[in-house]
């Protein structure tokens, strides 16, 4: 798996965003292109205490293709139980083929070679294709439950910009420091389009943020 470059800005058009690198934060959360295809499988046992960073893991490739797939003009959702062992299955074979590489570089240089339809539940209880701005402004002021539910979408979102923009950029990396402008950028436009799906949202923001190295 070839390397990934850190982006040293970003700009976007979408709420006049302007996002410069910077230190990391204390606590930077999943990030894809930390995290291992090692770690990935090594989690997927129901009782294995990696089980919620494999889960986190397999939301943000569910992103990562979606928002891939949306830059080429070839995404696809399918409900079918099928289509669903379908891709996990590919994603659990390339990352045993390939343990060492993050999440990230295996989404980018294996599974995004091949069209594949991606599963509509993204993932515990967050389903893309119904999923609205209104909804998901109310669970960020909702309980924790729905709050959680809001933050796994932004998870996926965030992906989803990573991907959309790979197709243009290949071999970049966006830097966590460069989510809460992005998912800014989001929630402020869903907020004031509350019959919006999110996914069109988060589609927008991606189409409209610039790269500068």
């Amino acid at each position: 798996m070839s390397l990934f470059r850190k982006l040293i800005c970003l700009a976007a058009g979408v709420g006049a965003m302007a996002l410069v690198s910077g230190a990391n934060a204390a606590d930077e959360g999943f990030v894809g292109g930390k995290f291992t295809c090692l770690q990935f499988t090594s989690g997927l046992g129901g009782s294995s205490s990696g089980k919620l960073p494999s889960d986190l893991a397999r939301l943000w490739v569910v992103g990562y293709l979606s928002g891939y797939y949306k830059a080429q003009g070839s995404l696809a959702f399918s409900e079918d139980a099928a289509d669903r062992q379908s891709f996990n299955e590919a994603l659990n074979a390339k990352c045993k083929e390939f343990g060492k590489s993050s999440i990230l570089g295996v989404s980018m240089n294996a599974l995004s070679k091949e069209a594949r339809k991606i599963p509509s539940v993204a993932g515990a209880d967050f389903t893309p294709t119904t999923y609205k701005c209104g909804q998901h402004v109310d669970a960020k002021a909702g309980p924790a439950a729905d709050a959680n539910k809001a933050d796994l979408a932004e998870l996926w979102a965030f992906a989803f910009i990573q991907g959309y923009k790979n197709v243009a950029s290949p071999n970049m990396e966006i830097g966590n420091e460069n989510m809460p402008p992005l998912l800014g950028a989001i929630n402020n436009n869903c907020a004031k389009n509350r019959d919006t799906l999110f996914m069109d949202l988060t589609a927008l923001v991606a189409e409209k943020v610039k790269i500068a190295e």
